[in-house]
């Protein structure tokens, strides 16, 4: 029974998502020694939004993205928590790994079966004390990642061919410093959906050979004044056994300036309003030295004409058969924030003051959908653009499953409605078949008809 449910999950016609191939990513060294299929392979899927433990977060820098689904739980990072693959999760340092050298620039490459919306790539890397005996953890990998690529377009459904990356998609990454075995945790999280996909590269880092001692990393990096058209940064300064000639300013991991020795600021006039940026910056020295990247820093420019932002991540916390409880994070500019204006279905139904992020909208019709938005007016009368828009429904009296549906994801013990009767999800997968539905034979290992308890 076990292998069947492993072929179920993982014969799809169209192996769906996609994998690192360069270098060769731990689920594929797997596949080629014949432990997973090529659907396997491609299904390291589990919620975005890693290092998080928990589902149903917004994305901060998107907030109309979808909300993600849980990430993999300790002990089951490499295999994303999928069943077919929990070999993956084994500690030890006997997986096959790259020979690599801190400071240099590693390509990672990503093959992609279907194309998704795309919305950021994130690389983690074991702290430098991690140990190789006990599973991957959060604990075991730094709490922030040492680079990302992100694609900025909002909202995603208007720009989905945009945010479809190509294949191969590669990123270059360089590496801080480490010695001997680490784990490189790279996700791709995806826009219009709740989930990324994960893959596990082992790293073994050795000395470079030959070169001399290198600058120290430029530390402190930040931004100091943000507006609609620029990003002025500022930084501390690098040493080392030679004068440093220049510092290297990345932006999104393409662009990059250099700024001649001793400048420590240095200010980015091409950026767009409302959109985020990430910066790393590092030292070169007149013996050609280069050190490691700094800690990047991420930057949200305000909107055009520099009235408020818009407010975040509106969401809400919880709903009845007529109400619906909102709520966001606040919004900031260059004058104090005076009120929050709700927004139902386009109309303003409520002014709240500035020290308010929060609403409770009631005197609704129970199942019906309502959409939501919230603007931020300021001192001096201008409005910021729009939150993300919350389409949320009230609940319907007398409660109810919903329907089983094709292309959605399900999480263990979900109850759905289908072909007349009540049926629980017995694994963690997403609807990518019809012949995954519940109630038939291909579907048994997924779904099983559901008996309510007795009062």
């Amino acid at each position: 029974m076990s292998q069947r449910r492993v072929n179920v999950i993982s014969k799809s016609p169209n192996p769906r998502h996609g994998h690192v191939f360069s270098p060769k990513s731990r689920a594929y060294f797997a596949w080629e020694a014949g432990k997973l299929d090529y659907g396997a392979l491609n299904q390291r899927e589990s919620g975005k939004f890693f290092p998080a433990t928990v589902g149903d977060l917004h994305d901060p820098y998107a907030p109309q993205d979808q909300t993600s689904f849980a990430p993999p739980p300790d002990g089951k990072i490499a295999s994303a928590n999928q069943a077919t693959g929990a070999m993956l999760d084994e500690p030890g340092s006997h997986w096959q790994k790259h020979p690599v050298c801190p400071g240099e620039v590693l390509e990672i490459s990503w093959y992609f079966t279907a194309n998704h919306v795309s919305r950021r790539w994130v690389y983690f890397l074991t702290k430098k004390d991690w140990d190789p005996g006990k599973v991957l953890s959060r604990d075991q990998f730094e709490p922030e990642p040492f680079y990302t690529v992100q694609i900025n377009l909002q909202p995603f459904w208007e720009h989905s061919e945009q945010m479809k990356p190509p294949t191969p998609t590669v990123h270059g990454l360089p590496l801080p410093e480490r010695s001997g075995y680490h784990v490189l945790l790279a996700v791709w999280e995806v826009a219009d959906t709740p989930n990324a996909f994960y893959q596990v590269v082992d790293l073994d880092f050795v000395p470079p050979d030959g070169g001399g001692e290198r600058p120290s990393v430029p530390t402190g990096l930040k931004a100091v004044s943000i507006t609609d058209k620029q990003v002025e940064l500022a930084w501390n300064e690098s040493d080392g056994p030679a004068p440093i000639a220049f510092y290297r300013i990345k932006r999104n991991g393409t662009m990059s300036v250099d700024v001649p020795a001793p400048a420590l600021t240095w200010t980015d006039r091409g950026v767009l309003p409302q959109t985020h940026y990430s910066y790393v910056i590092t030292a070169h020295d007149e013996a050609g030295e280069v050190s490691d990247p700094s800690r990047p820093v991420q930057v949200q420019t305000l909107p055009e004409g520099g009235g408020p932002s818009a407010p975040i991540n509106l969401h809400s916390m919880g709903q009845t058969t007529q109400s619906i409880t909102l709520m966001w994070g606040a919004s900031t500019g260059t004058a104090p924030i005076v009120n929050y204006l709700i927004y139902r279905d386009g109309v303003v139904v409520k002014s709240l003051s500035a020290t308010q992020t929060e609403y409770e909208d009631t005197g609704l019709t129970p199942d019906t959908e309502y959409r939501y938005e919230v603007k931020a007016l300021d001192l001096d009368g201008k409005l910021s653009p729009p939150s993300n828009l919350l389409r949320q429904k009230t609940k319907a009296e007398g409660g109810g499953h919903p329907a089983w549906k094709l292309d959605t994801f399900y999480e263990t013990g979900a109850l759905v409605s289908h072909g007349g009767g009540i049926w629980r999800c017995l694994q963690r997968h997403t609807s990518y078949a019809p012949d995954w539905a519940p109630g038939l034979d291909t579907s048994e290992v997924l779904w099983a008809a559901h008996t309510p308890a007795r009062k």
